[in-house]
Order: C-alpha cells, then structure tokens, then sequence
C-alpha cells in the first residue's frame, strides 16, 4: 500500500508539475510584448500556435491530477467526505474546478474568437485596420485568466502539501499569498531571472 501511495503521489506531483503552463503562457506573452513590433502574420501565428495546443494538455494533466488526487485520498484512508471536510482538500478540489472552468471558457470561448481575428492577418500583408485593439483586448483578458490559473495552480499545489505533511494553517495561508504575489508579479512584467 505504500508503494500505491508513492506511486500516485509521483504521479499527482509530476501533474502539478507540468500545470506550470500559465506560468510559461505568461511569459511566451509577456516576451512578445517585449518585441514592441505591431501585430504580424509570424510572430503572432506562432504565437498563437503555442497557447492554443497547449489547452489540451492542460486538461489532460488535470484529469490525471483529479484521478491521482482521488487515489490518494482513498490510499490514505480518509474516505470521499474527507474531500468536503477537510478545508485543506476542500479548497484543492475548488482550485482544480476553478481551472478546469477557466481553461474551458478559454478554450471554448475565448481563444476561437482571437482564432477568428487571426484568421484575417494573412503573411506579407498588414493586418486590418482596427484588428490589432480588437486583438488585444482578448488577449488581455486571456493573460488575466492565466495569472488566475497560476495562483490556483499554486494554492492546489500548497493545500495539497497541506494535507499531506499536515503543517501550520497560517503557513499555508502564507504560501498562497507568495503564490498569489508571484502570479501577480508574472502577470505584469517577464520574469528573466525566475523567482524575480
């Protein structure tokens, strides 16, 4: 059994892991904004390309955390009510819903629209006139959502250490709010040296 337990809490850790696709969105975004150049065929195309296929991974490494979380729960012996009991739980599993619903209105919504408007910039030609504001409005609010994502992809990852190593509330609370200031701090600037 407690080669069960490792076994999906590797897993679950490698998941959250590879949930650092906000993190890495915004930077590919940020550094675009870095190139100060208009709107373009190439460079926004690829873009683009990068944020849009990302989605699909993304769901995939949530399911993978939702079933490896569950595992876990039920390999430690809690039981399913644990899951609304526990705070530390409770709030993991509203992260994970939260990102799962952010990443579907993203994926569903969102990006099909900027899709939509990208379709119209074509190689070797300007874009249209009055593209690039529509452009980036959506673009804004989808950098939003991410650092949204990010900070609940941090509080998942501390509420869970929470219930597993069992440490002081107040430092976890502490952990969201340095997870909450990175998400921030990613969100308005590129971050070249990491943490900073």
């Amino acid at each position: 059994m407690v080669e069960w337990r490792a076994f999906l809490l590797l897993v679950h850790l490698f998941s959250t892991l590879a949930m650092a696709a906000p993190l890495y969105m915004l930077i590919v975004v940020n550094e675009r904004a870095r190139f100060g150049v208009p709107l373009g065929y190439y460079t926004d195309r690829y873009l683009e390309n990068i944020i849009r296929h990302n989605a699909i991974r993304c769901f995939v490494f949530q399911g993978t955390m939702a079933a490896s979380g569950l595992g876990l729960v039920h390999a430690t012996g809690r039981g399913w009510s644990a899951l609304l009991a526990e705070p530390a739980l409770l709030i993991k599993l509203a992260a994970l819903l939260l990102l799962v619903g952010l990443l579907s209105y993203v994926h569903f919504s969102l990006q099909p629209r900027i899709e939509s408007l990208m379709a119209q910039v074509k190689p070797d030609f300007p874009p249209p006139q009055g593209l690039a504001p529509q452009l980036g409005a959506l673009r804004l609010r989808r950098k939003r959502l991410s650092a949204s994502c990010l900070f609940l992809v941090l509080t998942a990852l501390a509420m869970g250490l929470r219930a597993t190593l069992g440490y002081n509330p107040y430092l976890a609370l502490g952990f969201v709010l340095v997870g909450g200031l990175y998400a921030w701090r990613a969100y308005r600037r590129p971050v070249p040296l990491g943490w900073i």
